[in-house]
């Protein structure tokens, strides 16, 4: 940059505001190319919040009803409680069973006799009195079995970690008050067992048979043995499912099983789906239908700073409103979506074969954009006709879309519009690490042209200056010839 030397002559000039005026209309040309820079980069963000709720409604609410556990709901009773509870999945007939329980699975467990330890427990030695070499424990679980070291120096605690940390499936503890120890597996069923038979060291054989006063036979647990409608079934833990109902064994005895379509609950499931697909299509024709002010584009740091505030948030709220107003991707998925609701589900036979015909309808007024509505009367008739119509109408896995479920519809839709704004604007709101998207590259563009105006500006800037350096360099000469000419005369007079 060169060396500023204005003002020397005196003249007066403010050039600093001579050349910001000048370089004003340079830099119009810049800010504009800024602004629409950053009306993109507003309009990418915007992208990326509807890419985030459609995404959140395809994964959750038309995901989950493609899947007859959310359209078929089922209710299930016991006659008693205190002995089995049950649920039931969608693939459960809707049936009454009985359930005779003759014994619950149990673990194995062994628990000492009181050991009549001393007082001192920082050590086997002094606890037990035993000698302070180690000695090695075989243990198994019924399924592996780990060698333990013993080391008589450390305490009893010591010795039940290392046992709980050895990576059987077994729980060991110690009880100081009744000065008893225990071991219990943490599976149950036959194939679990306590066993200390693979232990061959003397001393290890006496420490769990004198000092621990433990019988050391092996220890299995024990299956649960139940009749289900008369024929015996046994399973290694107090939960099992059996024709797509899940029974948990509480206690022995007998009771029954009824399996039934909860009616309420698929109701209310629809009625969640209405509120949910409401709240979607809400939000898209926000950005459909927002306003767009042409006038009013991003403000430039200059501009902002003859505003307040107030007036800044005011005028950006207005700057960044309808930039995808009438937006083709988003006005595509809308039409989509309503297509896939009102058209009938061809491979459903009978009368109910439609949302519409089970109650789910769009409202009249076209300006509310095909806002959903329920008739909770006639979704009950049609349930009562047919348990399983909701799972028909979402879920139905067609080889073509007119058979498909509505569900099923919904998510491959949401899926093609979430691709385009992927190509149109990437899946982040900034342009960091999005190096395809259209937007982003048209962002790097704009950021590359406004880089190469900055350079021509600056240098046009100095040039500027140079030559009001050189004007004022000349206007000295000028003037200190003057003065010399003048002081001529005076002395001549």
């Amino acid at each position: 940059m060169a060396i500023r030397t204005y003002g020397l002559s005196g003249s007066g000039m403010d050039v600093d505001q001579m050349i910001k005026d000048m370089m004003s209309a340079r830099r119009e040309q810049y800010d504009k190319l800024w602004q629409k820079k950053t009306q993109l980069e507003w309009k990418k963000t915007d992208y990326n919040t509807m890419y985030n709720t459609i995404e959140n409604f395809r994964n959750t609410t038309a995901f989950n009803y493609r899947l007859s556990s959310t359209t078929i709901p089922k209710i299930v009773t016991s006659s008693a409680d205190s002995i089995v509870t049950a649920t039931a999945n969608a693939d459960a007939a809707n049936v009454s069973r009985s359930i005779n329980v003759i014994n619950l699975a149990e673990g194995a467990k062994i628990t000492s006799g009181q050991m009549g330890s001393g007082a001192i427990k920082d050590s086997l030695v002094s606890q037990l009195n035993m000698a302070e070499e180690k000695f090695n424990l075989v243990l198994s679980d019924g399924v592996g079995s780990k060698t333990i070291e013993v080391d008589p120096t450390k305490s009893i605690y010591d010795f039940v970690s290392d046992l709980n940390k050895s990576g059987l499936k077994i729980r060991a503890s110690y009880d100081a008050a009744l000065d008893r120890f225990q071991i219990s597996t943490t599976g149950t069923g036959k194939d679990v067992a306590i066993d200390f038979g693979e232990t061959t060291d003397p001393a290890g054989i006496d420490f769990l048979t004198d000092k621990l006063k433990l019988d050391i036979a092996r220890v299995e647990g024990k299956d649960a043995k139940v009749e289900l409608d008369g024929a015996e079934i046994t399973h290694s833990g107090n939960t099992f499912t059996a024709f797509g109902v899940t029974y948990t064994l509480k206690a022995k005895g007998e009771a029954n099983i009824h399996v039934s379509a909860d009616n309420g609950k698929a109701v209310s499931a629809v009625k969640d789906f209405v509120e949910q697909y409401n709240s979607l299509l809400e939000t898209i024709n926000k950005e459909l239908n927002e306003a767009k002010y042409k006038s009013y584009m991003p403000l430039t740091n200059e501009m902002k700073g003859a505003l307040s505030d107030s007036q800044i948030t005011q005028w950006e709220d207005m700057a960044r409103s309808g930039l995808l107003r009438n937006d083709s991707t988003l006005q595509s998925l809308i039409y989509r979506l309503r297509n896939d609701i009102a058209s009938p589900i061809s491979g459903v036979a009978g009368k109910y074969n439609s949302l519409s015909s089970i109650g789910v309808t769009t409202g009249k007024d076209y300006l509310e954009g095909g806002k959903l509505y329920l008739d909770e009367t006639k979704l009950k008739k049609a349930l009562e006709e047919d348990p399983d119509i909701v799972n028909k109408l979402f879920g139905s896995s067609g080889e073509d879309r007119n058979s498909q479920g509505v569900a099923v519809r919904l998510y491959d839709s949401l899926k093609s519009t979430m691709d385009n704004i992927k190509e149109t604007a990437g899946v982040t709101g900034t342009i960091k690490g999005d190096t395809e998207s259209t937007l982003a590259k048209q962002i790097r563009d704009y950021e590359k042209s406004l880089d190469r105006m900055n350079d021509r500006l600056a240098q046009m800037e100095d040039r500027y200056y140079k030559q009001f350096n050189a004007m004022e360099l000349a206007l000295s000469k000028l003037s200190q010839q003057s003065n010399w000419l003048a002081n001529m005369f005076s002395s001549g007079n």
